[in-house]
């Protein structure tokens, strides 16, 4: 009996608790159920708002695309007639005096440059690239200013500035196999070697030289950019083969250098002095072994890589004036390709308007275009190279004569050679 009434006590208990957990649990969930109710209301009411505002976002847009009007200086309408239709209309001689080189040469030159063109956008459409070579060409084979070529071509004077420099960045990264010619290969050696042959002088590859081209430095470093004759200027040093070609370039030394400090810190040298092909092909001579050289001035160090005239005195013989003046007319090579290159890309030859650092760039890339267009036979016009002469009225820094004590064997050679051409 007390059993049982124990249990119905600890029923009784149980049943309690259950209750009140009901209780509680309906009490939940009644909250639970008014706050999604509540939740639901104001999504409802939150994407009616935003379906309003999209709508009047909708006519607001639809309004000021009837009544907006352009931009006026989002572009700047430029008339541009003189590619478009002057250049189509007139005859190949009035495009090469503009562009100095034929259309064929030009069309050629797009198609290696093939990685300047540029696509269209949703503003506006982007410079074809014909016009864009057509700029870059204009640019570097006239002195005209900027301002000028923006105005002949309708384009924006920042946009000629970009064109220049990405078309001579291109130049250097597309074609520079142009000017890249040294370590040279066994039949190229032969090549050279035979043009100068055919010139009157035997085991030469190259004549070497530099030129001054007018810059403008920085003011901090201008001084060393000062040359002898009062104006500033970097060195062109470079060497040349028998049909005027650039085999070597070296861009950028200041004005106050001379040529010899150029070469003897120049990759050239160590190359003439230390590649085995070079030094070992050698033609005997009178019994002497003649190894492959190249010919320069007597600003430069007598060796046996490079060859150099007698110093000129009184005491000098016919035979080796006459040894001077093979010298002198082989040197008139190098000579040559400096005013070619100056002539048909005239803003090197009056001097480089634009900051000093990146004068070697466009220096280069004209280098490149002389070899690319001398390889194809696009030849020079004669009135060019008169302009140019008119162009250049600076005088040209002087470089010290190199007196040194020659080794017996160097003066052997030139020797040698001295007595081959006296004989013929």
């Amino acid at each position: 009996m007390n059993l049982l009434i124990m249990k119905t006590k600890l029923l009784k208990k149980l049943l309690l608790a259950y209750c009140v957990h009901v209780e509680h649990f309906e009490s939940v969930q009644s909250n639970y159920d008014s706050v999604i109710t509540l939740y639901r209301r104001r999504k409802r009411r939150n994407l009616m708002i935003l379906q309003h505002l999209r709508k009047k976002q909708l006519l607001c847009l639809e309004i000021l695309q009837q009544t907006a009007s352009q931009r006026a200086l989002w572009k700047l309408k430029r008339r541009s007639e003189f590619w478009e239709i002057n250049c189509n209309r007139n005859n190949d001689q009035f495009f090469k005096e503009h562009f100095r080189m034929s259309r064929a040469s030009f069309d050629l030159l797009c198609g290696l440059l093939n990685n300047m063109k540029r696509a269209d956008t949703n503003w506006r459409k982007a410079v074809a690239l014909p016009k864009r070579i057509a700029i870059a060409l204009f640019t570097l084979g006239s002195s005209v200013k900027y301002r000028a070529i923006s105005e002949i071509f309708g384009v924006g004077i920042s946009t000629v500035c970009a064109i220049v420099f990405e078309f001579c960045e291109e130049v250097w990264k597309t074609m520079s196999s142009y000017i890249n010619k040294l370590p040279p290969k066994k039949e190229d050696i032969a090549g050279y070697i035979s043009g100068f042959c055919k010139l009157g002088y035997p085991q030469c590859i190259g004549v070497i030289d530099g030129c001054h081209i007018k810059v403008r430095p920085n003011e901090t470093i201008a001084k060393e950019y000062l040359n002898n004759r009062g104006w500033y200027s970097i060195i062109l040093l470079a060497l040349v083969d028998y049909r005027c070609r650039f085999l070597y370039v070296n861009i950028g030394a200041p004005g106050l250098c001379n040529y010899a400090q150029t070469y003897n810190a120049s990759a050239l040298r160590l190359l003439l002095n230390n590649n085995d092909l070079l030094t070992g092909y050698k033609k005997e001579i009178d019994g002497v072994q003649i190894p492959v050289h190249i010919i320069g001035d007597s600003t430069f160090e007598f060796s046996k890589s490079l060859m150099t005239p007698y110093p000129n005195d009184i005491s000098l013989t016919e035979s080796q004036k006459q040894f001077n003046n093979k010298l002198l007319a082989c040197k008139g090579i190098v000579n040559n390709a400096f005013r070619h290159v100056k002539a048909r890309f005239r803003r090197i030859g009056v001097g480089i308007d634009n900051r000093k650092g990146n004068a070697p760039l466009i220096i280069r890339a004209t280098c490149i275009l002389h070899n690319f267009l001398n390889e194809i036979n696009d030849d020079m016009d004669e009135k060019w190279l008169e302009i140019q002469q008119m162009d250049t009225n600076r005088q040209n820094p002087t470089n010290t004569v190199v007196y040194c004590d020659d080794e017996p064997s160097v003066e052997k050679i030139r020797h040698t050679l001295c007595h081959y051409f006296s004989e013929r």
